[in-house]
């Protein structure tokens, strides 16, 4: 009978702390790898940063230069556009300056034309004549400020004077009316005159509601007779007024 061989048992001493540095070992070898792959990364990829780095600097200067020329180009529209309405300006004044011109012109040719006739003499008809009526609006729609001009034949080289009588003619309530100065605002029947060369008097019409009036008749009436009559277009005679 045999006897069975003897176990071989094996001491190991226990360590602890033995899967804490494999672990440690294992996170640095890690960390290692990981920091070298990352500098070679860097290191690889440093050129086309620094480039890329350049490139968006460039584009930093060039969009604040871009900037910069709106910011200029928009000083030059807007001092043009003042210069535009500066321009525009002017041209309206200067048109409406012509324009003033212009009926200072043609009111100094009718001067002109009265005062040559005036001094034509004999030419013309003898006594007290009725040189013109204007009316101009005022303020009020129904109230006229009007001008009569009388003028004498200066041969007669003599004092005239007398009366006038104004009325203006129209429609009221769809009937013909004709209406003397004293319905007409004015507290007398007629205006007095005294003139050697000529005279121009100045006056008020003050029209009554509803009346719409068509004409103005002048009826003058010298010292010592000789009644002179004269009828104006009530459009004609407040067309520079109107």
């Amino acid at each position: 009978m045999s006897s069975a061989p003897p176990s071989r048992l094996r001491v190991v001493a226990h360590d602890p702390r033995r899967p804490w540095r494999v672990g440690l070992l294992i996170a640095v070898t890690w960390g290692a790898t990981l920091g070298a792959l990352y500098y070679f990364v860097r290191a690889g990829l440093a050129p086309q940063l620094g480039a890329v780095s350049i490139e968006l600097e460039h584009s930093r200067e060039a969009l604040e230069a871009a900037r910069s020329q709106i910011a200029k180009l928009e000083v030059q529209v807007a001092q043009h556009q003042r210069g535009e309405q500066v321009a525009e300006r002017a041209a309206q004044e200067l048109q409406t300056s012509l324009g003033a011109r212009q009926d200072e012109i043609a009111a100094l040719r009718n001067d002109l034309g009265f005062y040559q006739r005036l001094m034509e003499g004999g030419s013309q008809q003898t006594g007290v004549a009725v040189h013109s009526f204007e009316a101009q609006r005022t303020e009020d729609a129904r109230a006229w400020q009007f001008a009569l001009t009388l003028s004498q034949n200066l041969k007669r080289n003599r004092l005239a004077s007398g009366k006038i009588e104004v009325t203006v003619g129209g429609t009221q309530g769809g009937a013909s009316v004709r209406l003397a100065l004293d319905k007409l605002g004015s507290d007398l029947t007629s205006l007095p005159f005294s003139f050697k060369y000529f005279q121009q008097i100045n006056g008020l019409l003050m029209l009554p509601e509803g009346f719409t009036p068509a004409s103005v008749k002048v009826r003058v009436l010298p010292d010592g007779g000789g009644a002179v009559e004269r009828e104006f277009v009530w459009k004609e005679a407040t067309a520079k007024g109107a």
